[in-house]
This record gives structure tokens, sequence and C-alpha cells, in this order.
């Protein structure tokens, strides 16, 4: 149904963000997950963040930047908003009619959207570290997928939670501000910042040097899959350059940020640069077996 398609990208369940991790820890270390976390509390005082309209390629986007003044580095920051209790009406009315015209919603699909608290959400994975700023993050309706350009729907929203995610040692913790009650949760579990694959197939391909590695999907004897975040192109493009040099030559195919290979041994490499996220995507397939 048209109304549930709407939903699904302006009305979602908060999406936690990925994994995402700051400092260069060892390359050693799996993806396992430890209990009982135990961390200095990061405070969102020492997060100087704001929401204005701005203009990017030719549109002008509702974006959040911060800066990071806190004793941690931070790996990804979300805040999610939600309806503010001294709107008017006619405030409200006019909201949902521009909501209306902007998604081509029936009078049904309407109807429906307006039994939703007016809600919005801005995230990002970039990587800021110490004294680092982080700049022209989007802010979506809802959970959803549509990007705000309007400051005056913002400005019928306040802050709600704050979700940081922030290095300590080797490990990523993960804390929840509620700027309702000004209190914070620090979830119980942490991870470990760089997952390798733990199998020999880890061993036939480079090991970025990034921040933080993210094993993810598969990693076994056939397949290893995997994120690396805090990667500039430029980093991505030496990094092709490593691969080439470890034999990935055969039967190439490369273009800005994407690269594939083979190697003599018939061990095959896929990578892709994300300029957004500064984040690569690789993957390495071992050869079939007869």
């Amino acid at each position: 149904m048209k109304h549930k398609r709407i939903l699904s990208l302006i009305s979602a369940a908060v999406v936690a963000l990925s994994l995402v991790a700051c400092t260069k820890p060892s390359k050693n270390q799996s993806g396992s997950k430890e209990s009982s976390a135990k961390s200095d509390e990061i405070s969102m005082k020492d997060i100087d963040w704001s929401i204005d309209s701005n203009v990017i390629d030719g549109e002008r986007y509702v974006l959040m930047n911060y800066t990071n003044n806190s004793p941690f580095v931070i790996c990804g920051l979300e805040i999610s908003f939600t309806e503010k209790d001294n709107i008017t009406d006619e405030e409200k009315e006019k909201y949902y009619s521009e909501v209306a015209k902007a998604f081509d919603l029936s009078n049904e699909d309407l109807a429906k959207t307006k039994e939703e608290k007016i809600a919005m959400n801005a995230k990002t994975e970039k990587i800021a570290a110490v004294g680092e700023s982080v700049s022209n993050i989007y802010c979506y309706y809802y959970s959803g997928s549509y990007r705000v350009k309007d400051i005056n729907h913002y400005n019928l929203v306040t802050p709600d939670i704050a979700t940081i995610r922030y290095i300590n040692g080797e490990r990523i913790y993960t804390v929840n501000y509620d700027f309702i009650s000004d209190k914070y949760n620090i979830d119980d579990e942490t991870v470990k910042a760089y997952q390798w694959s733990t199998t020999d197939l880890g061993n036939h391909i480079p090991k970025p040097d990034v921040y933080v590695v993210e094993s993810y999907d598969v990693d076994d004897e056939s397949n290893f899959n995997f994120h690396a975040y805090g990667m500039s192109l430029d980093q991505f493009n030496a990094y092709v350059e490593e691969c080439k040099k470890q034999g990935y030559t055969v039967n190439a195919s490369s273009s800005e940020g994407d690269y594939s290979a083979d190697n003599k041994d018939k061990y095959h490499i896929d990578l892709y640069y994300f300029k957004g996220d500064n984040k690569m995507s690789g993957s390495i397939d071992a050869p079939e077996k007869k």
C-alpha cells in the first residue's frame, strides 16, 4: 500500500548507527562483543552541535554540524527530534499540507500520517577526532529517507535522544543521552574496533591502515567482506596500489573509487569507495575448489 511505503521512508523506527570507530587499534582483533562495559562518561556538553539551512549542489537543505570538544574521538553521532509541545494547530496544518504535497500523499495517507508525531533524525558515521568538526549532516523526516529542506519544519521539533559512539582504549562504547531528563545511559556491550578475518583468507589481502574495520556478512574460507572506515579517496587509491603490488592485476577493472581484480592464484578482490561516508567496502573470494 502507498501509505506503508511512505511511512517506511518518512516514519520508520529509529535505525541504530552502524559500527564505527575512531582510533587505529591493533589489527589482529576479531569482532567479538564484551559485556558489562565500563567507560568514562562522555558529555553532550562537549559536543557543540547546531542545525541550520545551507545550499549543497544547488539545493537548500537543513543540515547538522558539530565540533567534538570531548576527550574522546567520536565515531558516530545520531540525534532524534520529536514534536514540540507548544506548536499551534495552524503550524501543524501548514506542515502537513506541505508534506502531503512533497510526498504526493492521498487524503487517506495524510490522515494516517497525522497520527504520527512530527519527528526528524540526523546521523553521521564520519569520524571526528578531538577538536575536529563534522559538517553537512542531512536531517531526515522521521527516520526515513526524505531529506528535510524547509527550516520551518525543523522549527517544529525539539531534540529528544542522542546516541554517541566513541573510542576508549581499543573498544567502541555507545552512550545514549535523553535531552528531556538530562540523563545518560551507557550500553552494556562494547565492540572491538578493528575486525579482521579469522581465517587464512585474510592473509591474501592487505589490511587497511585505517581507524576501524568492520567484518560483516561473511567471514569463512571462501569469502570475507569488510568495511574500512575513516578512509579518504587518496587513501583508497593508495590501498588499491598496495593490492596491485600483491599481484591483484589480472582481469582488472577500475574507475574512480572502484577496483576489482584477480591474482595469479585466482583470488578475487572487489573494492568500492563511498565518498560521502569516507569508507571503503571490500571483499575477497578464494579460488573455486575443483
